[in-house]
């Protein structure tokens, strides 16, 4: 997998590699712009005016470093400081600049758009929107590209949160960004995958003593490919794992029926769903491979009594997934029954909102059972408004339970280490595309059960990841297909055994 680092993480490694070796910063940054320029004459070669934005600090001093380098081997450049810089190193690379000719103007100087710009104005750190002259040179660069410019963000977009990957106003949006030693946790979540464009990660020479351990990883294809269960040719449905869905109400039975075929097209044997008896015709018109067992029911949502028949309906399965169109009128005691049955169990959608509403239930999440939360449901299961994705998982873990925070990258702490699953993209923003998280992550589930795995702790969060990099892989295959406006939930749906066959 590969590591992600959050700014923080990062200072404190350039810290210790700083005060551990007596290397001085000033070589660090060397390094850096010795591969930025590199970058830079890869992609755009030495027949373009290139022009620098450059910040007070070291992001900037990168810039002016460059700069420099760029003009040493033939290249037309220009500086434009929002500031002057304050950090000795970019003061020392500033004046190394200025020294070979090349020429600095302010700001709102009139002068012709580039063929590129060098984004060097706020590194990883900012937490606050940019201001004054930098704000001006940001909308000046967003502008030219509108024009044909490229922009060339050094480390991380101007105006990027290099945690959370939130935006600030304004913020670059770059062709390129060419970041040092380790992605950051900001590229990869939020805004960042709309604002950073290409990211080239260019090594600064830190030896890996210093590189922290608790570092988030990015989940790749093979890290799917090499932990999905196996397919004996002897196999039978029972031993392919037998899961239980308790979903639906009227008016939501729409919910219910895509996380049954999502389940159906995860590879598990049998699948059974349970819910509300007068939609039980529709669940099996729209998933006539699933089995339907008809719950007792009051205004189109299942009823205390509901818990008693799937007492006996939870015999002999390895897995169940509560939520997808439940309604927030089930009854608490069908929650209840769940939490106390031992078996792994997910819990999405209004399971999740039943749970949250009702402390007393929440009490009963343990290391077997699994939530996976839009940020809302995550709000409300926290009890607060969410600020980092990254410690806002490791909060909802800490509840008890194994979580997967869903989002444009999703966030599953697996222990102490957050796995961001980045797959996916715009055309699954539509409603339904949890159901078949909630279906296809179940299914596996009861797979793995099946087989032995003890789906809790670790194995049930790596279990999570691996469904959620699917599910994203599906959406991007049913958006190639039907658009990103065009598609819809039950695209993703089809595209699963496709998007299960990669991994094969």
């Amino acid at each position: 997998m590969k590591s992600l680092i959050t700014p923080l993480q990062m200072r404190d490694m350039e810290g210790r590699y700083f005060a551990e070796t007596g290397t001085p910063s000033i070589d660090l940054m060397e390094r850096a712009a010795r591969a930025l320029n590199a970058a830079v004459a890869r992609h755009f070669g030495l027949e373009r005016t290139v022009y620098f934005a450059c910040g007070p600090g070291g992001n900037g001093g990168d810039g002016y470093a460059c700069a420099r380098m760029y003009a040493r081997i033939g290249g037309k450049c220009a500086l434009f400081p929002a500031a002057p810089p304050r950090a000795p190193d970019a003061i020392k690379n500033r004046e190394l600049a200025l020294a070979m000719g090349i020429p600095e103007l302010p700001p709102d100087a009139e002068a012709a758009a580039p063929d590129v710009w060098v984004d060097a104005l706020y590194g990883t750190g900012l937490s606050r929107s940019p201001e004054g002259a930098a704000a001006e040179l940001i909308r000046r660069m967003n502008a030219d590209r509108r024009l044909g410019a490229k922009v060339v963000a050094v480390d991380i977009p101007s105006g990027l949160n290099g945690l959370t990957g939130a935006v600030f106003e304004p913020c670059v949006t770059a062709d390129l960004t060419v970041t040092f030693q380790f992605e950051k946790t900001g590229h990869r979540l939020a805004d960042g995958l709309d604002v950073c464009g290409k990211i080239e990660v260019e090594d600064i020479g830190i030896p890996e003593a210093f590189f922290p351990e608790d570092m988030a990883r990015l989940i790749e294809a093979k890290n799917v490919a090499a932990g999905l269960p196996g397919k004996p040719r002897n196999a039978h449905k029972g031993n392919n794992g037998h899961l239980l869905i308790v979903a639906g109400s009227v008016g939501m039975a729409g919910a219910a029926a895509l996380c049954a075929r999502a389940a159906l097209r995860s590879g598990a044997g049998l699948i059974t769903v349970a819910c509300p008896a007068s939609i039980v015709p529709i669940l099996q018109s729209l998933a006539p491979c699933a089995m339907a067992i008809p719950l007792p029911e009051r205004d189109g949502a299942i009823v205390p009594e509901a818990a008693e028949v799937l007492r006996y309906a939870l015999m002999g399965k390895h897995a169940v997934a509560c939520g997808c169109g439940l309604s927030r009128r089930a009854a608490p005691q069908v929650l209840k029954l769940l939490l106390e049955c031992g078996l792994p169990t997910l819990f999405d959608a209004d399971g999740l909102n039943l749970i949250a509403a009702d402390d007393a239930l929440k009490a009963l999440l343990r290391p077997h059972h699994l939530i996976t939360p839009h940020p809302g449901e995550a709000a409300r299961l926290l009890g607060r408004p969410l600020s980092d994705p990254l410690a806002d998982a490791l909060a909802l873990n800490a509840l008890g339970c194994q979580a997967l925070l869903k989002g444009a990258t999703s966030v599953i702490p697996v222990g102490s280490v957050n796995w961001l699953s980045a797959s996916g993209c715009a055309g699954m923003a539509k409603g339904g595309s949890g159901d078949a998280l909630t279906g296809l992550t179940g299914g596996l589930m009861a797979q793995y059960a099946a087989m032995g795995t003890p789906m809790t702790g670790i194995h049930l969060a790596i279990c999570a990841a691996f469904a959620s990099e699917i599910h994203g892989r599906a959406g991007e295959l049913a958006q190639e297909r039907a658009g990103a406006r065009g598609m819809c939930a039950s695209d993703l749906v089809n595209a699963l055994p496709e998007a299960l066959k990669a991994y094969a």
